[in-house]
């Protein structure tokens, strides 16, 4: 008998919630929010994150790969003779490095202005893809910061940015200018303490090759298909046969050359 009572007074206790709930449903506002779980957008998730946590945690990803590159182009720039001033203001300035190795390089060997501009802007024509990519990203922003922002796209802060899509308006601006000063810090440190470190390195031969090793180091990796190779072999023999006839043309010659045979390359092999 007393398991019975027990039985049946836990089955009233359960009818008796049962019948509580139905009652709170019924007296419960439709519009009114039951505790649940994070939503979208709350914090936790990807919307939500702190944009400068994000910001900082990429610049120290990518700060181990610029730091050497700095470094490097800082030591560059003082055996030169565009003087140490002017390739420190160059790092944010420029805010590219191998846009500025470019410049550095072919001003050293006596090119003349326009090909060291021309020289450098057909580095960077990559940028205009990255921009087209991000386009979205910048859309609807105050017209100060689509003016202004696009300056720190470079291969860093691009791929960064697309592995970040949950910023968007307002987090997106915090997020980007927090990324680009934080690599531009980062960068003109390096090349600052190249420049400081170079004239106190020993006179060795080898520093002069500095700048051509940085570019074979960025070439190498990309020579992955037909194209890249056609590219940078076509390159590697109109320019020295162009300096021999305007020595100040003969990078920009070659390059120009070296992009006409990838896109040859390309279109014969998509036939």
């Amino acid at each position: 008998m007393r398991i019975c009572k027990q039985t049946r007074n836990r089955h009233e206790a359960v009818t008796t919630r049962r019948a509580g709930a139905a009652i709170l449903d019924t007296v419960t506002p439709a519009h009114q929010d039951r505790p649940a779980g994070p939503r979208e957008g709350s914090v936790g998730q990807s919307v939500a994150r702190s944009p400068r946590r994000d910001a900082f945690r990429d610049v120290l990803a990518v700060a181990p790969g610029l730091l050497p590159f700095g470094f490097a182009l800082g030591i560059v720039i003082a055996s030169s003779t565009m003087g140490d001033v002017a390739g420190v203001l160059g790092a944010p300035l420029v805010y590219g490095g191998s846009a500025q190795l470019t410049a550095t390089t072919m001003f050293q060997h006596g090119a003349g202005l326009l090909a060291v501009v021309g020289s450098a802007l057909i580095v960077n024509a990559r940028l205009l893809l990255y921009s087209a990519s991000l386009a979205p990203r910048f859309s609807g922003q105050p017209t100060w910061f689509r003016l202004t922002a696009p300056h720190f796209i470079i291969d860093q802060t691009y791929l960064s940015t697309v592995d970040r899509p949950g910023h968007h308006g307002r987090h997106f601006r915090t997020y980007w200018s927090s990324l680009g000063l934080g690599v531009m810090v980062v960068w003109s440190a390096a090349v600052g303490v190249g420049v400081l470190a170079g004239p106190r390195l020993p006179s060795l031969p080898h520093l002069a090759l500095t700048g051509t090793a940085l570019f074979v180091a960025m070439l190498v990796p990309r020579l992955s298909d037909r194209p890249s190779v056609a590219a940078a072999g076509t390159a590697a023999a109109i320019a020295p046969l162009a300096a021999q006839l305007v020595p100040s043309a003969g990078i920009l010659v070659g390059t120009v050359a070296g992009m006409a045979a990838g896109l040859a390359a390309r279109s014969g092999s998509s036939e």
